[in-house]
């Protein structure tokens, strides 16, 4: 009667602790993202531009890793230098992966921003980003699936001759070519960096 009993309690307690292991699996808060979440993510097309090293360029050459694209241009006063550096202050705390996070830089002034100039800029911040320009028709083309926009603006004031008003948004596309999240101009540096983090650890497992 007491091993009966015994077993009896056992069974209780196993049944009890299986229940509350289960409950805790259901009740672990899952992440959160930092960025604006496109729910479902977009698909992108492939894109074909000009790289700084004088090749053509494709989304599809970096499929498998995350890639963080920001359009902008190298006369930009303000907006491009400031987000280019919260890119790097986000990457550079990042525990591991950073070589599987690749910036892309493309230029909404293809006029001034040849390769050479493209290049210098972009290596100041970190001579990993990838820099593209091309024929303006077929960097708008590419602008199209990620709602950005560029038009030249002429500033009478501004020893540069005229400025692009561009889109500010910095766009995460996840290794399998998604459009996942975006970024306002201002975004913090560590929410960057945690969400890539979570991305990569994903990745991982």
């Amino acid at each position: 009667m007491m091993r009966a009993k015994a077993s009896l309690g056992l069974a209780i307690t196993l049944m009890v602790l299986a229940v509350a292991s289960v409950g805790c699996r259901a009740f672990t808060p899952t992440y959160e993202f930092k960025g604006a979440i496109l729910e479902p993510a977009a698909p992108l097309p492939d894109f074909e531009l000009n790289a700084t090293t004088g090749q053509p360029f494709h989304l599809s050459d970096v499929k498998g890793d995350i890639a963080l694209v920001y359009f902008g241009y190298t006369y930009c006063p303000d907006v491009c230098p400031l987000t280019l550096a919260d890119v790097r202050q986000a990457l550079s705390g990042l525990q591991q992966g950073r070589e599987r996070v690749q910036v892309i830089f493309i230029s909404v002034d293809p006029e001034r921003d040849t390769p050479d100039v493209l290049s210098r800029y972009l290596a100041a911040f970190d001579p990993s980003f990838i820099g593209l320009t091309d024929d303006f028709e077929k960097i708008k083309e590419v602008m199209k699936p990620y709602g950005a926009f560029a038009e030249k603006e002429t500033a009478a004031d501004s020893t540069a001759g005229y400025l692009v008003s561009h889109s500010a948004r910095l766009y995460l596309v996840t290794a399998d070519q998604n459009l996942l999240l975006m970024y306002p101009f201002g975004f913090k540096a560590e929410d960057l960096r945690s969400d890539l983090a979570y991305l990569l650890s994903q990745k991982n497992s």
